[in-house]
């Protein structure tokens, strides 16, 4: 096992490796979070429910650190600060308005807290569920076979972890730009994001913004962009499975694009690292990787380097990890407010003022998932026509391109008799 494995391992086993944007928690997020860690359900295979479980179990840890102070002197803390460990702990009830039992939550995670994935690791095979065993197991499926030889070329020793980047909702990554009021805290992989937002500040980014529509594989179009452009693309993700179905050999979108890439290790470094061993991606927020390597080939010799989002849309054909939305109303609401993460990920992780960032977006969750294409089309036009991050105007001038992708030619015809309200921006 490499380093990079060990130390992941070890991760595993200490909560304190997990940060707490506690500045910029909302009613919604600590709705979500609780809601998971609180529903008494049978542990999935990646173990989501304890990523979840650990987060709340921190942010408790957080708040009375924080109620500690301002008991012993509240002249030191903000006034901002004390209110806001008020309101969260007030939003902090259980789904009767309950105080939470923080004793049982404890021995909650006390059952579960070093348990693996015994279960998954038999259902494929293995005997052994130790960390990244799922690069071990055996398969016959060409497409997971050369993943893993393209892990194996360039990403034996996995990702780093300033590579790996975790948003619990859009407010976490707006308290990174200068604009922000104070110097509030942001995890270590954001110093790059941080360096790049003081020196090309969004509220001066004054881009075209310019809308094209490719009919073709997300692992395709990604070498029709010009070879010195920096790529963002958003994977059509799995919020409770690395991969989804990519150890079955399943052709939606985010396996296809880890067949043909080497950011199926990524995954894996989320779940046994910054999520301590389970895998959670936030109900609004997301998971985001730098420098994935795209192959165009069998050959591994030419490929594209790009950024991945990963996020995920509602199950609407069945229950995935987080509740889904009691009507249209609040699933309008709540995919907004999932798109704007990432679309503020992708704006606080430009190279540069965005000139020369290609936006690879697409009708997420509108395949086996069950989302309407025109309704997510209506929720891409409004997040991407909203002021964010400082930004003068709509924050899809935050970049120069932005490229709607999709195997389906009817899905990109539904996209653009909505985005045909913006003529100067679509081609």
């Amino acid at each position: 096992m490499s380093e990079n494995n060990n130390s992941n391992n070890n991760n595993m086993s200490h909560r304190s490796s997990v940060f707490v944007p506690f500045e910029s928690l909302t009613q919604r997020v600590i709705n979500s979070v609780v809601s998971v860690a609180t529903t008494f359900r049978r542990p999935g295979f990646d173990y989501s429910e304890r990523t979840i479980l650990i987060f709340l179990l921190e942010i408790n840890k957080k708040l009375k650190e924080i109620e500690k102070i301002i008991q012993t002197n509240s002249t030191e803390v903000d006034q901002s600060m004390i209110q806001h460990a008020q309101d969260v702990r007030q939003w902090l009830v259980n789904t009767n308005k309950q105080s939470l039992n923080w004793i049982e939550l404890e021995k909650k995670y006390s059952k579960i807290a070093d348990q693996n994935c015994d279960e998954m690791a038999h259902y494929y095979g293995s005997n052994s569920a130790e960390p990244y065993f799922e690069l071990k197991v055996k398969t016959r499926y060409a497409g997971v076979l050369q993943s893993r030889e393209y892990i194996k070329k360039f990403r034996e020793n996995g990702f780093n972890p300033k590579e790996l980047k975790l948003y619990w909702n859009v407010k976490q990554i707006e308290n990174l730009c200068p604009e922000s009021s104070g110097e509030i805290p942001y995890d270590p992989s954001d110093d790059d994001a941080i360096e790049n937002l003081r020196e090309y500040r969004v509220s001066e980014r004054n881009n075209s913004g310019r809308i094209i529509y490719i009919t073709n594989g997300i692992e395709k179009t990604v070498f029709d962009v010009p070879e010195n452009a920096q790529i963002i693309l958003l994977n059509f993700a799995n919020e409770q499975s690395p991969g989804g179905g990519y150890l079955r050999h399943a052709r939606a979108q985010e396996e296809i694009l880890l067949y043909n890439s080497d950011a199926y290790r990524a995954l894996l470094d989320l779940k046994y690292g910054r999520m301590n061993g389970g895998y959670a991606i936030p109900e609004f927020g997301l998971a985001y990787v730098r420098d994935i390597r795209i192959f165009k080939s069998l050959s591994s010799d030419e490929y594209r380097k790009a950024d991945m989002l990963v996020s995920a849309c509602y199950c609407m054909s069945g229950h995935e990890l987080y509740k889904n939305p009691r009507n249209k109303d609040d699933w309008k609401k709540k995919n907004l407010a999932k798109f704007r993460a990432f679309i503020a990920a992708a704006v606080a992780n430009t190279i540069g003022n965005g000139k020369n960032t290609y936006l690879l977006l697409g009708p997420i969750g509108t395949g086996a998932f069950g989302n309407d294409v025109k309704c997510i089309g209506e929720v891409f036009y409004e997040a991407l026509n909203l002021p964010m991050m400082g930004s003068k105007g709509p924050i899809k001038h935050a970049f120069e391109y932005i490229w709607f992708v999709s195997t389906d030619r009817w899905k990109n015809e539904e996209f653009k008799t909505i985005f045909v309200r913006d003529k100067s921006d679509t081609y």
